[in-house]
């Protein structure tokens, strides 16, 4: 039997739960695409000094590729709970903050926390199991 044959091909995808009612559709993404994202993100210069060239990872173009593979979609995302998150100025905490490719954007590379959550979430199988999913919320 050859791992190559049996795994899944597949797209997986979940809801997960952050904070208060906010939750976010991630896809998960294997090491090997994760590993493209990030050289695909890499550029090469030349140190005057000593003639070297040295790779730089623009993370701008890696957040903006990362926001567009993994992060799908949200929901219950108030502007109560973005105050937790980011320094922000509303009149109204009740108003929902939509998912945009952009808001994603703007929230992954402003709030920290959501950052680590996401980048741990999306690598951890366990989150996209569904027959585990489904047993445990039979129980």
């Amino acid at each position: 039997m050859n791992i190559k044959d049996i795994l899944i091909k597949e797209e997986k995808t979940t809801w997960i739960k952050y904070i208060d009612d906010f939750e976010v559709k991630i896809r998960f993404v294997p090491r090997g695409e994760m590993t493209r994202m990030f050289e695909r993100s890499k550029s090469i210069t030349w140190d005057k000094r000593d003639h070297t060239k040295v790779e730089k990872v623009d993370s701008d173009i890696f957040y903006k590729n990362f926001v567009d593979k993994v992060i799908m979609d949200w929901k219950g995302l108030k502007a109560s709970t973005l105050k937790k998150m980011l320094p922000i100025q509303v009149t109204d905490e009740n108003q929902e903050i939509p998912f945009t490719p952009e808001n994603a954007y703007e929230l992954i590379r402003g709030a920290y926390d959501f950052d680590l959550f996401i980048n741990n979430a999306v690598v951890d199988l366990e989150n996209f199991d569904r027959e585990k999913s489904e047993a445990e919320k039979k129980i």
